[in-house]
Order: structure tokens, then sequence, then C-alpha cells
């Protein structure tokens, strides 16, 4: 099985491919470059390092609005980053990340099997 029958990219524009990709790539690459800075000392949690997870929330976003049916859920994860990374008063940990960044992957394969081309759309 190839991460494109899981993740339908075949129809879609080069610019909603690349962002497909930064989708998945800035929350797990973010939880991997936490661990890095807290091994060289910059940062003390590699939890506490957020920016993929926010990254790849507003990336997520712009790339729902492109499609031309439109998903609430993931336009608004912008919102859902800033509400649970700067708003709740919670410990930042590696879990979190792991646990937003499978939430976007999640919500990036129901954006694209649901919500994208109808040619790309394969059902099982």
């Amino acid at each position: 099985m190839k991460i494109g029958d899981i993740f339908p990219i075949r129809n879609l524009t080069p610019l909603q491919k690349c962002l497909s990709i930064l989708v998945l790539a800035l929350p797990w690459a973010g939880i991997g470059f936490g661990y890095f800075l807290n091994s060289v000392g910059i940062i003390e949690n590699p939890g506490g390092f957020i920016w993929g997870s926010v990254l790849g929330s507003f990336v997520l976003g712009a790339l729902a609005l492109l499609f031309e049916k439109k998903d609430i859920v993931s336009i608004l994860t912008p919102v859902y980053a800033v509400i649970i990374f700067f708003s709740i008063e919670i410990l930042l940990t590696v879990l979190l990340q792991v646990l937003y960044a499978a939430t976007l992957t999640a919500l990036l394969w129901r954006l694209l099997t649901k919500y994208g081309s109808q040619a790309s759309i394969q059902h099982i």
C-alpha cells in the first residue's frame, strides 16, 4: 500500500499537494526539532516547542479553504491551536504534541477523502 492510496493526492493541484505535505511534515518534524533543541540545551522541555503544530494547523486551514466544498472543522484548526496551546493553562508535553499531530493527520485524511476533488476519492 502506497501513501498515495491512503492520502488521495493524485488529482490535486501542485499547491494543494505541497500544502498537504506541509500539514504532515510540520507537526511531526516540530516534535523532532523540539527534541533537538532540548539535546543542545536551548530549551528545557521538548514539548514546549509548539510551533510545528501551530503552523501545521494554519496550513491545514489554508488548504481547506482551497477546496470547492468547505470543511468547517479543518478551517477552524488554527483557532483550536490557539486555544489549546496559548489559552488553556496545561503542561505542554511531547504527548500533547503527538496527539495533536495525529489529530492533524486524521483531519488531513478526512479533508482529502471527503472534501477533495471527486476524481481523487476512492472508496474501499
